[in-house]
């Protein structure tokens, strides 16, 4: 049985891809891989997932907010500021909501073996999203 954790976030209007990710990495999220990007353009329904080479995170980041994509799922995987705990970034159609599913070493609830700390990613999360416009925010843990 596969655990799943994720965080859904809401926006009022549309969020710009290009800068809700300068957001992320000006506050110091990075990405999962010194040597490239992992990341999503659901062209097809297929959730291929690529990495770029040799860094590239620019040309990722500009080729994820194009507008042919509006009406696909994009993403990325970045992890947080001085830690080893990550996951996926996806944009939804129409990019009024975003999903980080916590996938990268997810962080624990002190006494836990089993449940992720929400409070510590959404401590994180939500001040940086608040100002794009945040209206609502729904987290899971479920198995």
């Amino acid at each position: 049985m596969t655990r799943s954790v994720d965080i859904d976030f809401a926006f009022k209007r549309p969020i710009d891809v290009s800068v809700t990710l300068r957001t992320l990495l000006a506050a110091g999220m990075r990405s999962s891989d010194a040597d490239g990007v992992a990341y999503l353009i659901d062209e097809d329904g297929m959730f291929d997932w690529q990495r770029s080479k040799n860094g590239g995170l620019d040309e990722v980041i500009t080729r994820m907010a194009d507008a042919r994509w509006n009406d696909r799922v994009v993403g990325i995987t970045l992890l947080f500021p001085e830690t080893d705990h990550g996951g996926d970034f996806l944009f939804h159609p129409g990019r009024t909501s975003l999903s980080c599913v916590i996938g990268i070493n997810p962080r624990y609830l002190p006494g836990s073996s089993r449940f992720c700390d929400m409070g510590w990613y959404l401590e994180r999360l939500v001040p940086l999203f608040d100002p794009l416009g945040l209206s609502e925010i729904e987290a899971r843990d479920s198995s």
